[in-house]
């Protein structure tokens, strides 16, 4: 087996769908995005010349902890690299799955400004830890990225005729179909349920949580038979 299972393309696309839906959450709830920066930066300067002190600082500190999240990020892929284990990642998912579940509690919401630089900071290494899918680069938290790369698809397939434009274009398509779907399921769910719709969130981390141990634990089996 692979031990790129990190890179499979259902984690890459359940991790998009969970990027629009955080993304989404945290602005209805507590006013601010966990991992959209430039939307932050856009709003805590606008915030800034109306004065409304209170929500810039705390746009400001998601920004700030985004920053050290990235960090984190590499400073962990350089630590377990060098000693050879691979499947590090499963820290990151599993410390998600126990987060987002806390975060879904009553007594959390009155602290907006921890969680959100909470989220920031664990979203932001997750993402520098999964940044791509079967060997293609993606960006699971916001769609620029990925919206640019599937126009260039587009463009390059419709010129030349090259399949291999055509499944980048298809690359990306999907990944953005997923980041607006979750953003989507996400909104109405938070219609219905307020606060409990992290949940969603939650359970997503829990089911890649235990479906990529799965798959950690066949490739020693496999690679290390009794």
């Amino acid at each position: 087996m692979r031990k790129e299972i990190h890179e499979f393309r259902s984690v890459g696309l359940i991790l998009a769908f969970i990027g629009g839906a955080v993304d989404l959450y945290t602005y209805m709830h507590y006013d601010s995005f966990a991992s959209a920066q430039t939307g932050n930066l856009i709003l805590a300067i606008m915030q800034t010349i109306d004065g409304q002190w209170g929500s810039v600082w705390k746009k400001f500190l998601s920004t700030l902890f985004f920053f050290l999240g990235v960090f984190f990020g590499k400073a962990l892929m350089h630590y377990f690299r060098k000693r050879n284990w691979p499947f590090w990642r499963l820290i990151i998912l599993y410390t998600e799955t126990l987060l987002f579940f806390l975060f879904s509690l009553s007594f959390i919401h009155t602290k907006a400004t921890l969680v959100t630089i909470i989220i920031s900071f664990i979203t932001a290494a997750q993402w520098i830890s999964f940044d791509k899918i079967n060997g293609r680069v993606y960006t699971s938290l916001f769609t620029t990225g990925n919206l640019k790369g599937m126009a260039s698809g587009l463009y390059d397939y419709l010129l030349t005729k090259d399949h291999k434009a055509l499944a980048t274009f298809i690359h990306f398509a999907l990944v953005v179909a997923a980041f607006l779907i979750g953003a989507v399921v996400l909104g109405i769910s938070y219609r219905l349920f307020a606060e409990k719709s992290i949940l969603i969130v939650a359970f997503l981390f829990l089911y890649l949580s235990i479906s990529q141990t799965i798959l950690v634990l066949r490739f020693y089996r496999s690679d290390y038979p009794a």
